[in-house]
This record gives C-alpha cells, structure tokens and sequence, in this order.
C-alpha cells in the first residue's frame, strides 16, 4: 500500500486568477487557506514572465486597511524579515499597495500538526514519544532563535510569539519542522501598534496562565505553550480539559465577527451582529481564562500521569504556572527533551519523522476519511471558501500593481 498524497498544488494547468502583478512576477490563485484573525491565507502559483516558478502562501488583510492593520502588518513584516532560521517559515516580500498590502510567505508542502494528531486520534494510533521529542526540540531550537533576535542596532527585541499551538506547527513532506505565524508576536519595538485584546494570544489552549493576567511574559511564556503542545501530542488530551470546543467556538464566532465588520458601520443588522459577537467572545473567553489562571503545581502532575516516565520531570518543569520554575530558555527546554532521546537509545530525525507520518496516514481511520485529512494539510493551513473574508480570492478583479508599501 502507498502512502496516501499529500494535498499538493496541481503541477500543471491553466493559470488562476491573477492576484498580484510585481513587475515581470505574477502570482496566480490555486485556493484559499485560511481565515486568521484579521486576514486570509491563500496559496498562489509564482510564476516570472511566462515561466512556472514556486508555490507561496499569500497573506493579506480580510478587511479595508486601517492604518493601524497596516502598522501592525508592516511590524511582522519587520520582525519576520530578520527570522533566518531553518526551523521557521520565511517571509519572501512585501507586495501590493499601502490599501492593500500583501505578505509573500514560505511554502511549506507537508501537514499542521493539529492534522496528525487528529489523524492519530481517529486512527487509535498514538504518535511517538521519540516523535514528540523530535518536534519539540525543533520548535524550541526556532524559538530560542527568535527570542535572541536583535533589532539592527543590536537592541534585544524580546520577542515572544505568543500564539504556539498545534495549528502554527508544521511536519514538512521530508520531515523537516517549520513554526509558522509571527502575527501575533509581541516585541520591544519602538512606537509599537498594540494588537486588539493585546494580552490574549490566538489560542488560548496552550496559553501560559502569565500570558491571560497581562502580567510580564518572555521566552518562558512560548516554553509553556510548546510544553502544553507536546502533552496533547502525546497523550491526545489537552492541559486544560474542554479547551478543544472552546477554541473551536472561539475560531468560529471570530470568523462570523470578521465578516460582520466587513459589511461596513453601515449596516445596521450586521453592526448589532458585531455587538453580539463580541459579547459571547468576551463571555467564552474570560471563563476559560479563569481556569486557566486557577492552573496549579498539582493539576500539571496529574494531567502528565500518561507521559512517559522518563519525560514527566520534562515536561512538569516547562509547564510549571509560575515562569520563574521554567527551563531559562527554550534552548535548555530543548537540550532536555534531546538527552531524553539519548538516555532512552532512539536516534530520531527527519528521515525517522517522516517515515512515522507516512505510516499513520496509511493507517485505516475509524472517521474523518484521508481526503479530508489531506484536504487541511497544506502548508501548515486549514483550506477555506473561495467566499471567505472581505474579497473572494477566486476574483479576477483581484489584479493588483505592485506598489511597494513604505515603511
């Protein structure tokens, strides 16, 4: 039996909808990806004059460009072109204009791993602790990366991505690691654009208890996320229990807001909408923070009771509720989670990564059928309507000149 497909772009055809023109460059709509919270993924056919170039993912605003939405996106873009590291998605250009800025992003052909632990549930097929091992030190690697970054006058950023989750952590076709997402990122930059409802983080499952009380955050806030990623992923249940609805009620009632806000202050029906939409956001939110909050020494032991012996002192040390008993950094964070790999024997990397998610998605699944699993796998993002957002990315009206935005 072969390995099931991953969901890759169509090699050849006749060309999409144009999205962008840059110069001599065209990118050309194959399908939207996802709704983030405040704009769109889609994934775009580069190509140069009449030549075939590469895949990249399209970021752009779902909504009319505020000068703080292009504050704020110019900031990731700043931030994002100094991340130069393997483990992390890349950031190609800047394009359309100041009304419609456009972000040019790494492709990464592989699956999210929300995707494989889904896959793992429906499979009865757990993933492996030297599989989590592996993932883990890749993701803390990229992070410890971004929380040295510097400015260009050498001035510590001190960064912190703040949005560590299953769903920003991608297992690329050669086993490779990528995190992706630096839009909600907080950093020390001057005259910095605060994000709406800045100390809350996109998913507030794997969210540290510093991170919900506006308190002081660092490195150690992101160490915790990446703990609690690693725990589902290990034994398939979240820190917090129900924390899986709660954020997929949250990702809904965002979604339906976006829309709402995109109708403009004029419509009445879709302004009260609004009104009601934040209120059960605001409501579902801050009765999850509260548990959260409440996070104890004790609740963090019983919840890793099913991790291995060998990996609970890991992993009860990252998820300590109070920062100041975490690792220092990420870096140690992932110098544990490799000796623990040592002690136990297992040489494990990208060819042994690859391998055991090509076997799980061989594995027969008691649902969600592979086309469905393949179908929210590309590029490290769930696929959405062509409809969704301010502009439906299927338009040919969405022809844009470059005019490269100024900083």
């Amino acid at each position: 039996m072969t390995s099931p497909p991953l969901d890759r772009p169509p090699a050849a055809g006749p060309a999409g909808p144009v999205l962008l023109e840059s110069g001599r460059t065209t990118y050309e709509l194959i399908r939207p990806l996802e709704q983030t919270v405040h704009g769109e993924l889609l994934l775009a056919r580069r190509r140069f004059d009449t030549n075939t170039g590469d895949y990249v993912v399209l970021k752009r605003l779902s909504r009319e460009c505020r000068e703080e939405d292009y504050r704020r996106l110019m900031e990731e873009v700043a931030i994002t072109a100094r991340l130069r590291h393997p483990g992390i998605a890349g950031m190609h250009d800047v394009d359309g204009s100041v009304g419609d800025p456009y972000l040019v992003l790494e492709y990464v052909e592989g699956h999210r791993l929300d995707t494989l632990i889904e896959a793992a549930a429906q499979a009865s097929k757990p993933l492996t602790e030297a599989f989590a091992c592996y993932v883990g030190s890749e993701v803390a690697d990229a992070l410890h990366h971004a929380h040295e970054l510097t400015s260009e006058e050498g001035r510590w950023l001190r960064l912190v991505h703040r949005n560590v989750s299953p769903r920003t952590i991608m297992v690329g076709s050669r086993g490779e690691v990528k995190l992706t997402d630096f839009g909600t990122v907080w950093a020390a930059l001057p005259g910095r654009q605060p994000t709406e409802d800045d100390a809350l983080p996109g998913n507030l499952a794997y969210a540290s208890p510093e991170l919900t009380r506006k308190g002081t955050i660092d490195g150690r806030t992101d160490q915790f996320s990446l703990a609690a990623v690693l725990l589902h992923l290990l034994t398939g249940r979240p820190l917090v229990e129900g924390s899986d609805r709660v954020t997929h009620e949250l990702h809904e009632l965002r979604q339906r807001m976006e829309e709402a806000v995109a109708m403009g202050p004029g419509d009445e029906a879709a302004t009260a909408l609004v009104r009601d939409l934040r209120g059960r956001i605001h409501k579902l939110t801050w009765g999850f923070v509260d548990r959260i909050r409440a996070l104890t020494p004790r609740d963090v032991a019983e919840a890793t009771r099913a991790v291995p012996v060998g990996l609970r002192p890991i992993l009860r040390r990252a998820l300590s509720p109070r920062r100041t008993d975490r690792y220092a950094s990420c870096a140690e964070f992932g110098h544990e989670l490799r000796l623990h790999l040592w002690r136990v024997g297992q040489f494990y990397g990208r060819p042994e990564a690859a391998s055991e998610v090509s076997a799980l998605l061989r594995a027969p699944s008691r649902g969600r059928s592979r086309s469905a699993v393949a179908r929210s796998s590309t590029a490290g993002h769930k696929s959405g309507g062509a409809g969704q957002g301010r502009r439906a990315g299927s338009s040919a009206e969405g022809r844009r000149k470059k005019d490269t935005p100024s900083r």
